[in-house]
């Protein structure tokens, strides 16, 4: 509950006016409260207008605070000693303010309901059939054969602009009267078509990584985040208690070198390298690492957590929204190394049937691996675009993904350690983070091809990762480099309509992130014509993506993905048994 006061300056003879409203302060920001403001006062056009609130000072003395941005008003909300937040607008004419405009409400469109969806779409899983028909419905619509997606080349084709992204105002419409999410798949319809405006990016992320049990109401989604942070906060400070004086330095020399490379670019971890954000976004890390023992610490975790924490600019939710990712995404880092390669199967896989001809290239410059992508399905595409625009495409590629929101609540801490037979009391230390290739013949196994990807404190891309039995020009072939075993003859796999291999379904395609590979694909295609025209070997095909770090068109990239996975889910080119027989003949073997 919210309660105002309108106080006309130079305008004596005229009583304040009052009113009352309610607002979620979990879902409302400065933005959408000025707005509300001028709504009650009927204030557009007013040339300015001072926003303050009413704040129990400790002497008891109540003094008005200046409100003036989204983390003034978080302030007011958290420091409430009253059931109701008590604010003040003061007008203020002036001839050289400007003029304060309206803002264009934008209404939901183009959001299809669950009562249209079609019974042979049923199979993948029930929570995400409203989502996977519409995009169905309305990506599928623009392009209808694949092959006008294929044939596109840089400058040939004007690309579709992205729907305008999910306002304040339009996020309401998604909730009930209680504050309650009421359409949660139609919610991530419609951020799938447009992405979100960066100011309403710290709420709805929170839904997108799943981080609130369902039915919250808005405030029990603010008691349930401040609990939650108070429980991040009492784990950070457990750090000796959970790890080795020996095993914490190891952890946090690895995630500080990799915190200190990470985005430094961007405005929010430029400057001195004690500052406050790169310091949060390295306790988070390490929080993370000596709390989930089983995952620990491994390179590309900061790439992960970065955006996170510049979007929520708030460490301890940062931290919650971070473990709510890496519910889905710490295969990716296990040792054995088998959900990225079903990942690189995958990639194959859809490669070779959505273009022969550029598969059957790359399989004579012995690039066909692909493990040049290594980056690209670890971090989900991360780096390959400019920060503001890969912030677009991570909330993009979540939001095609169905709710999976957690049950009670987002755990933050994992299992321990198992015992070993012939280790009773393992050490943390090789545990904690793998070593890179060359720093000692006994560290556990790498993730095929993986190294640094960035030049030590300067955040400036260096080579790509080399796999194995590859080698740069003039660099000596590593001997500890690990080999990848040849797969066993795979049954023959089942064959779709059009006489290719089946691909997998959605819900097991891309280890459950369909979208992601299209991605990649789309990636790989957008440069497809060059890499040919040029005859680029494998190490001038990873050199060339390497030079595009940071620097990808993420409308023409995103749009032909789209186009791309809705013909995929259009066509049913996919099944169950077929796709992933499929996918092990491309597999090596992880066993």
């Amino acid at each position: 509950m919210a309660a105002a006061e309108r106080e006309v300056k130079c305008e004596g003879s005229l009583q304040p006016e009052l009113r009352s409203f309610a607002v979620d302060p979990q879902i409302t920001s400065f933005d959408v409260l000025q707005h509300i403001l001028i709504r009650a006062f009927d204030l557009s056009g007013k040339k300015n207008f001072a926003i303050s609130y009413l704040s129990q000072e400790k002497a008891s003395q109540e003094v008005y605070l200046t409100l003036q941005s989204d983390w003034d008003l978080d302030v007011a909300f958290s420091s409430l000693s009253r059931a109701h937040l008590q604010l003040k607008v003061d007008i203020k004419p002036s001839e050289d303010s400007p003029l304060l405009e309206d803002w264009d409400i934008i209404s939901p469109k183009d959001v299809i309901g669950s009562d249209l969806l079609t019974p042979e779409k049923r199979s993948f899983t029930a929570t995400a059939l409203p989502l996977t028909q519409s995009i169905i419905s309305q990506v599928g619509r623009t392009i209808s054969k694949v092959q006008q997606v294929l044939s596109w080349s840089s400058g040939e084709e004007a690309v579709k602009p992205f729907m305008p992204p999910l306002t304040d105002a339009e996020f309401h419409t998604y909730l009930n009267h209680e504050g309650q999410l009421s359409r949660p798949e139609e919610l991530r319809l419609r951020i799938y078509h447009g992405g979100v405006e960066p100011a309403l990016r710290k709420v709805v992320w929170r839904y997108l990584l799943n981080v609130y049990p369902d039915g919250l109401t808005g405030q029990e989604r603010m008691d349930y985040m401040k609990r939650k942070t108070r429980e991040y906060e009492r784990l950070k400070g457990e750090w000796g208690s959970r790890a080795s004086p020996e095993d914490l330095e190891f952890v946090t020399g690895m995630v500080l070198k990799d915190v200190l490379r990470t985005d430094r670019a961007h405005p929010y971890y430029a400057g001195s390298e004690d500052g406050p954000h790169l310091r949060a976004l390295h306790d988070l890390l390490t929080t993370y690492a000596v709390t989930h023992p089983c995952v620990s610490y491994c390179q590309g975790m900061s790439d992960i957590a970065s955006p996170i924490l510049a979007v929520m600019d708030h460490e301890g939710q940062a931290y919650i929204c971070f473990c709510g990712i890496m519910k889905r995404l710490e295969s990716n880092f296990q040792m054995d190394g088998e959900v990225m390669a079903r990942k690189f199967a995958h990639l194959k896989l859809l490669l070779r049937r959505s273009d022969p001809d550029f598969h059957a290239y790359l399989l004579s410059a012995g690039a066909d691996d692909l493990f040049f992508c290594y980056r690209w399905l670890l971090l989900e595409l991360k780096r390959e675009f400019a920060f503001d625009d890969a912030l677009r495409l991570l909330e993009v590629t979540w939001s095609s993904l169905p709710p999976d929101p957690p049950d009670q609540e987002v755990e933050l801490t994992g299992p321990p350690l198992p015992p070993s037979a012939d280790q009773p009391a393992p050490s943390r230390h090789r545990l904690m983070v793998r070593p890179a290739r060359g720093e000692g013949g006994d560290a556990g196994p790498q993730p095929p091809g993986f190294r640094d990807f960035e030049g030590p404190g300067t955040g400036e891309p260096q080579q790509a990762p080399c796999p194995p039995g590859k080698t740069w020009p003039g660099v000596k072939k590593s001997a500890s480099a690990p080999a990848l075993n040849p797969p066993p003859e795979p049954p023959a796999a089942d064959e779709g309509a059009d006489g290719q291999a089946a691909l997998p379904p959605p819900q097991e395609f891309g280890r459950g992130n369909p979208f992601a590979l299209f991605l990649c694909l789309s990636l790989l295609l957008e440069h497809r014509d060059q890499i040919m025209r040029g005859g680029m070997d494998y190490n001038e095909l990873a050199m060339h993506f390497d030079r595009l770090v940071r620097r990808q068109n993420l409308n023409r990239v995103v749009h032909r993905a789209k186009a791309l996975f809705a013909d995929y889910l259009q066509s049913e080119v996919w099944d169950s048994r077929g796709g992933e027989q499929a996918a092990a003949a491309e597999s090596p073997d992880c066993s």
